[in-house]
């Protein structure tokens, strides 16, 4: 059954040897690596986006799909944003909408979140976490005060 809202909470941290498997695939920044040891995946992180588990990571078919519709899209916007597979891995994606979180494997930890409004790039993965649950509080709070839609009390 497909739910338009996913949420599951962050999995327990990967074992090191996993990230060390890894990270001997990739180049992994130090803040990603310890990001894993204490999440290795979060269902539903913003409610639909799905954050990668190392198993995903290593060459999982849902990495794979978001590879696909990276590639359309910056093809579609005359490469533009240079999405490459060389330069970025894939560490979370949604099942049904445009949204995709990528990290920079070449320089500085960066991370782009492409939705359908565009690129938008965060300059460590904590910043882009903290944007992201912002984000949600605001929009909770909108529906919160919404006459038709909010919890009165």
């Amino acid at each position: 059954m497909h739910r338009i809202f996913r949420h599951g909470g962050p999995n327990p941290g990967a074992d090191l040897s996993r990230v060390a498997e890894l990270g001997q695939r990739v180049d992994l920044p130090p803040s990603y690596a310890q990001f894993l040891t204490y999440c290795d995946g979060w269902v539903g992180f913003d409610g639909e986006t799905d954050m990668f588990a190392i198993a995903e990571l290593l060459g999982g078919p849902a990495t794979e799909q978001a590879w696909v519709v990276l590639e359309a899209y910056d093809e579609g916007s005359g490469w533009q944003f240079q999405l490459s597979r060389d330069r970025y891995l894939v560490i979370g994606a949604a099942e049904s909408s445009l949204s995709v979180v990528l990290i920079d494997i070449t320089a500085a930890p960066r991370v782009c979140w492409v939705t359908q409004g565009g690129v938008e790039e965060f300059p460590t993965l904590d910043a882009f976490i903290r944007a992201a649950t912002e984000y949600h509080l605001e929009t909770l709070a909108a529906l919160r005060a919404d006459p038709w839609l909010g919890i009165r009390g």
